[in-house]
């Protein structure tokens, strides 16, 4: 890729990528769609059948079974967390609208700070 010094070719071409780029999305996301639609109709199939594994012409499919956390009562895993001290069991990462909410109140929450970040908003030419 060819990348111009010049400001305004680089609006340009990043214009067009960027749309380029948000088609395709379109694309991948209608195709995926279908994608998980075929393969929960293929679970379903077979669970109802009793099988584990299928071949068809270009390949085989095989269903395996996974256990996966889901909290039922948040109280209570919080609880947990207070009594234990498993942070763990947590993802480490900020509410970031919780947050600002806060700050536009004026409060300081203890351990947080603030970190700039540059982003670029596209509008259309008439």
């Amino acid at each position: 890729m060819n990348i111009s010094s010049h400001l305004p070719d680089l609006v340009n071409s990043y214009i067009a990528l960027r749309a380029q780029r948000l088609n395709l999305d379109k694309e991948a996301a209608l195709v995926k769609e279908q994608e998980e639609l075929l393969k929960d109709t293929i679970i379903s199939k077979m669970r109802e059948s009793d099988v584990n594994a299928i071949g068809a012409d270009n390949g085989l499919v095989k269903m395996s079974k996974l256990v996966e956390p889901v909290a039922t009562d948040w109280p209570q895993v919080w609880a947990h967390i207070q009594e234990t001290g498993h942070f763990d069991l947590l993802h480490k990462r900020l509410a970031n609208l919780a947050i600002k909410a806060r700050w536009e109140e004026g409060e300081n929450i203890p351990g947080v700070g603030q970190q700039e970040i540059y982003k670029l908003s596209v509008s259309k030419t008439k």
